[in-house]
């Protein structure tokens, strides 16, 4: 059917709307609005996210064969796969896969409910934050005592394996997708692609997507952020060298409630066990973690910028960051908000449903 302007935007409107799923904006040129249409980019669909999620089954295997490749790829590094690629003792799970199908893992330490999300390697070319996040999670997992009681530790140190695995590590994931920008916030769709077109030069490493949300390594954060509702989220990037604060009292000199004056005194403390690691106040960006989590959702998201990508640095950084990142976890921070924390869209429950409502269907049919 071929629509004039203002039809085609409405019916894309109300397309998206009454769709749980992820959705993609149709191409200009394309003005029949039909599903094939909104398959034009590579976006997670729901007739697609079977094929992202892993079998609980064959989990471990799937958790082996990453460790595996992992082991390998830190041969070109020289980096210690026992101490700071997967390690020996830490237990990792995984419950979806990249578009490579390479696994997404998390680790989980400690049962209190003072929660504390670690996330590492979402942009792989910037390499040297991946080991330093695996070898915290080993230290955690050796050192048990290292998290109170009342606390509990979520690490995933390799967000986006597909750009890690790459022959030259790349920003993006293997859609060419930039996943610190790809997040669905408030002002994406007014000012992800000016951003990108006007600050970046449409420069390939910083594409935030055709949509927001559109990447498996994306929805797995928000899995992460609405499955364990973190108190507070340490990312870990490079090389611009400070420590950065997002959330709440975030630009606030004055009137900030107890609350607030708590969690901005929690990148303080870092810095102060990080020799005195410089902080900055510096901009957050459509689709961007600290944006999502920090401003929209109130959560304290302090980035880690570690000053080089350069390999041979890693010994150097555990020295100097491991105490900040054992004191974070340590900091006796309540999120007001955490209980009531979602996500844009539920959509890993959301995708689940429905995989499991297709899969009945298809067996009645046989």
């Amino acid at each position: 059917m071929r629509l004039n302007t203002i039809q085609a935007v409405f019916c894309i409107l109300v397309f998206i709307l009454i769709q749980p799923s992820v959705l993609s904006l149709a191409s200009p040129a394309v003005r029949t609005v039909t599903l094939d249409s909104f398959e034009t980019f590579p976006v997670i669909l729901k007739r697609q996210f079977a094929s992202f999620q892993t079998n609980p089954t064959a989990e471990v295997n799937e958790i082996r064969i990453l460790c595996e490749r992992i082991k390998q790829r830190y041969v070109d590094f020289k980096w210690n796969p026992a101490a700071e690629g997967c390690g020996t003792k830490t237990h990792w799970r995984t419950n979806l896969k990249s578009h490579l199908g390479n696994s997404l893992l998390w680790a989980e330490f400690g049962t209190g409910s003072n929660t504390t999300l670690i996330l590492g390697g979402v942009h792989p070319d910037e390499i040297t934050p991946i080991p330093l996040a695996f070898r915290f999670a080993e230290h955690l997992a050796s050192n048990p005592g290292l998290v109170p009681s009342d606390a509990k530790v979520i690490v995933a140190p390799l967000i986006n394996p597909d750009g890690f695995f790459r022959n030259l590590t790349s920003r993006t994931n293997s859609n060419g997708v930039d996943l610190n920008r790809n997040l669905f916030t408030r002002d994406w769709y007014g000012n992800a692609k000016s951003w990108w077109n006007q600050k970046r030069q449409n420069n390939p490493k910083h594409f935030p997507g055709h949509i927001p949300n559109s990447e498996i390594e994306t929805l797995f954060q928000i899995w992460l952020i609405d499955q364990y509702k973190p108190d507070k989220i340490i990312s870990i990037h490079a090389p611009l060298g400070f420590y950065d604060y997002d959330g709440p009292g975030e630009r606030t000199k004055i009137m900030l409630t107890s609350s607030e004056e708590k969690a901005k005194k929690l990148v303080h403390a870092m810095s102060n066990h990080s020799q005195n690691y410089k902080i900055v106040d510096y901009s957050f960006y459509p689709g961007s973690l600290g944006n999502y989590a920090g401003i929209e959702r109130g959560i304290p998201t302090i980035t880690l910028e570690l000053e080089t990508t350069n390999p041979k640095k890693i010994h150097d950084y555990w020295q100097q960051f491991s105490p900040g990142l054992t004191h974070a976890i340590q900091y006796p921070f309540k999120n007001a908000h955490s209980g009531q924390l979602q996500g844009s869209s539920l959509f890993f429950d959301a995708y689940s449903r429905h995989v499991k409502a297709d899969t009945a269907a298809s067996a009645k049919e046989f």
